[in-house]
């Protein structure tokens, strides 16, 4: 199991915050003018739960380079669109990351994903129905996660999900620690969700529990 801001239940490790950027959002809450896709929406015909696959894929096959790289923004395609990943396997400190006009984002805000290596389903079983189980239990588990943008803040409850069984395939090195080779996973958590951008500097700060917490600057041109 993994824990991320990425998370992951076995060694707790954390592995990849919230990230992003995103126009007002009123305090409190989900602003309807906001960039911000409502739980059932979808970016390039996805929703949330397809997004946070995404998410722990990349993860899983991210090689130990690249994962050591101060390069940590990324782009994700589907369906053709390019699709800014901007959780990289980092979980404190500043980073900047640049993105052109309009391009969604998906943001790991906090998740937990439980995978068939062993010692990575603690208490489960390793049926995707289980991997499901034991995510949901150790999200829960896991601390609150918080997020503000330009100083308000989001409400990201409304934003818990979770996904099926899913494959991924883990290369050596690769920030969860698990060996190289072929599994299947379940992730539950939060992620966000954006459609895209207009000009500007746009700041996000993330934290979950003590001591993990991300601050992003994202330039919009």
């Amino acid at each position: 199991m993994k824990i991320m801001f990425l998370r992951h239940p076995g060694a707790l490790a954390a592995f990849a915050l919230c990230a992003v950027l995103v126009l007002l959002v009123g305090t409190g809450a989900l602003a309807a003018s906001s960039n911000v896709v409502p739980p059932k929406g979808k970016v390039a015909g996805h929703g949330y739960a397809y997004w946070m696959q995404r998410h722990w894929q990349f993860a899983y096959g991210l090689t130990a380079a690249a994962a050591q790289s101060p390069n940590v923004c990324h782009v994700l395609t589907a369906n053709g669109t390019k699709v800014a990943w901007l959780s990289g396997p980092v979980s404190k400190g500043r980073h900047t990351c640049s993105e052109p006009v309009g391009r969604p984002v998906y943001v790991n805000l906090s998740s937990v994903a439980c995978d068939t290596f062993k010692g990575e389903h603690p208490g489960f079983g390793t049926s995707d129905a289980q991997l499901q189980l034991c995510s949901k239990k150790y999200f829960a588990q896991s601390g609150t996660p918080t997020a503000t943008v330009d100083g308000q803040t989001i409400d990201v409850t409304a934003l818990v999900t979770g996904t099926g069984g899913f494959p991924i395939h883990a290369v050596a090195g690769n920030p969860i620690g698990v060996p190289a080779g072929n599994g299947r996973a379940a992730a539950y958590g939060v992620g966000l969700l954006f459609s895209g951008f207009s000009k500007g500097t746009h700041t996000i700060h993330c934290a979950v529990g003590d001591g993990e917490d991300l601050t992003w600057v994202v330039r919009v041109s």
